[in-house]
């Protein structure tokens, strides 16, 4: 196994391999530099950077050296960094380069720290800043020094703190230990069997302080066949998916959804005979996967005609991004919108769905059935070792080996979701009468309006994405009479279609002043209404001036809302969809009192 490859990275336009044998000797390097530097069983040892195999070698070697590693998302502020590194009381940080250097040196922490250690070579020592490779001990101090440290480990002692997205307060550190890590990734074994059958390549895009990049970079190719490729940049990664052409992807819905318009969009671009081809292909292949869905034995003529539609029409548009060779896709952390996940199996993707939390790692529901039908989450997994149920009040509790052992520094948190072994997932689901599991909503984020209505605002924003033309909805009402939503326009399928129309959008804010554009959203909104029960109804919307970003600070890093920072953020704009009229009149009315 040593001369196999454990993973591969990009640099400067070219892929590098590492072997086992070169991770292990770099992993034992650092190790050996940590342990003379002082670091303790159980000290905390942060790691702030993007994808890279040195974030990969940093996790790896603090753990063999007993430590336990924390990912900082690479986007944090100097605030973010200082609550991070105040609440783990990390003593050792490995960081990227100059850019979150400078973050973490204007952070109160930085001057207590015992080592900064700088991936970046170019990156000048002084003080307790030094770069990765002045760091790491000679090889030749090394040697024995893993197999010594493994005879140390046990399965529960902590590897590292995860912390949550955040998305109604400060985030909290879950605490995942060994077995945490392997049992919890192992899940997979139940749902995708073929990541230890076969050899799969990876495209690891998302952060490694997230609980699936961990997975994916780091304890997958421990376990299993999966071989990650770390590209130049995570935000590069639909170069790496084209460089890669991964067989195997975990990724959020809207990832899938953006390439979904994106391909369209090309289509639509594209010369009379190949949007002629395509919607005969379409027409075809729509029969087809309504047939594979059906009970009963597949018609093999349309079966056969459909193997003809994807080798010569849908996988080499599949092949222009690089995912013509996808072979395990799933999507996981929100809900799938129906058709974006009907028309990648109309093309002949399997894509399926699964559930997962930080708090277990891995994935304790998930879609069995190939070309499973959209609207739920699947079935628990066949490991008699977890166990899935549901509440009295329809909350999903889950208990397994690679549960995680607690929030860092809260007490209260963490008997809030763990009891009596089980995890409380804190997310509402329904067992339909087929057996299969559907999320109805977060508990905490049930709106509630001045009515007295209990609303799910992720199912009526799921209804809204729906549209090609909305990338994401913030349906906003909790308190007030009626519900409004805020809309993220998809870029690429909006300004095609402004652009038809010789609507003049030169940036992303110009959407939002458009009147041709609103009409349109108008109508989707409309659309969306159609399928909602009147209390659920969108009454009025605006169009976003920007896109929701992690970067400013409305999203986490895997595109989940956080509600009280959008509600905050565009406080004016929800504030101008509502008619203030009787709110105007009982002040003037109290005033005069």
């Amino acid at each position: 196994m040593g001369q196999e490859i454990a993973f591969f990275q990009k640099r400067a336009g070219s892929w590098h391999a590492s072997t086992w044998d070169d991770y292990a000797r770099q992993v034992a390097c650092l190790s050996r530099a940590l342990l003379d530097h002082g670091l303790q069983k159980g000290d905390h040892v942060a790691i702030i950077g993007d994808v890279s195999q040195e974030w990969v070698i940093a996790f790896m070697a603090t753990a063999c050296s007993g430590g336990v590693a924390v990912g900082i998302y690479f986007t944090s502020s100097t605030e973010e960094v200082e609550y991070f590194l105040e609440d783990s009381g990390s003593t050792f940080v490995f960081v990227a380069g100059e850019k979150e250097l400078g973050i973490l040196l204007r952070s109160r922490q930085a001057a207590a720290l015992k080592k900064i250690v700088v991936f970046d070579p170019t990156v000048p020592s002084l003080g307790n800043i030094v770069t990765l490779s002045q760091f790491s001990a000679p090889a030749s101090a090394c040697a024995a020094l893993l197999d010594d440290q493994a005879g140390l480990a046990r399965p529960g002692d902590n590897a590292c703190i995860v912390y949550t997205s955040g998305t109604t307060g400060n985030p909290k550190g879950a605490i995942l230990t060994h077995r945490s890590l392997i049992q919890g990734a192992a899940t997979t074994r139940s749902y995708c069997p073929a990541l230890y059958r076969d050899p799969q390549r990876v495209v690891v895009h998302l952060p490694l302080s997230h609980v699936v990049g961990l997975g994916q970079g780091i304890v997958f190719p421990l376990i299993s066949k999966v071989t990650p490729y770390f590209g130049e940049t995570g935000a590069d990664f639909a170069t790496t998916i084209l460089d890669v052409k991964p067989t195997y992807w975990m990724a959020p819905p809207r990832f899938y959804q953006r390439y979904a318009a994106e391909l369209v969009s090309r289509i639509n671009a594209s010369s009379s005979a190949r949007k002629t081809s395509y919607h005969f292909a379409m027409s075809i292949a729509q029969k087809a996967l309504a047939d594979r869905q059906a009970d009963g034995p597949d018609d093999p003529l349309l079966q056969a005609l459909f193997a003809t539609c994807r080798d010569q029409i849908f996988l080499p548009l599949l092949a222009e991004i690089g995912l013509d060779q996808l072979t395990s896709p799933y999507t996981a952390s929100a809900p799938m919108p129906p058709d974006v996940m009907k028309l990648w199996q109309t093309w002949g993707v399997n894509l399926k769905e699964a559930y997962g939390q930080t708090e277990l790692v891995g994935a304790n529901v998930a879609q069995m059935r190939d070309w499973s039908t959209p609207g739920t989450i699947g079935v628990p997994i066949a490991d008699p070792r977890w166990k899935t149920r549901v509440a009295g009040d329809g909350e999903m509790l889950v208990a397994g080996p690679g549960l995680f052992i607690g929030y860092l520094n809260k007490p209260e948190e963490t008997l809030e979701a763990l009891r009596d072994g089980w995890l409380h997932t804190g997310d509402v689901v329904q067992l339909r009468p087929d057996g299969l599991l559907a999320i109805i909503d977060r508990k905490k984020e049930i709106i509630n309006t001045s009515g007295g209505k209990s609303i799910s605002p992720a199912q009526i924003e799921n209804e809204l994405r729906q549209s090609p033309y909305i990338s994401e909805a913030a349906v906003c009402g909790d308190g007030r009479k009626y519900l409004v939503a805020l809309i993220e326009v998809d870029h690429i399928a909006t300004a095609d279609w402004a652009q038809s129309r010789n609507e003049i959008i030169n940036t992303y804010a110009d959407f939002c002043s458009s009147e041709a554009v609103i009409r349109l959203i108008e109508g989707e909104v409309a659309k969306a209404n159609q399928r909602l029960a009147p209390v659920e109804q969108i009454k009025s919307f605006r169009i976003l001036p920007e896109e929701l970003t992690a970067e400013n600070g409305v999203m986490t890093a895997t595109r989940k809302k956080k509600r009280k920072v959008l509600n905050e953020r565009y406080k004016d704009l929800i504030d101008s969809l509502y008619d203030h009229s009787e709110d105007s009149l009982i002040r003037g009315a109290l005033s005069n009192i």
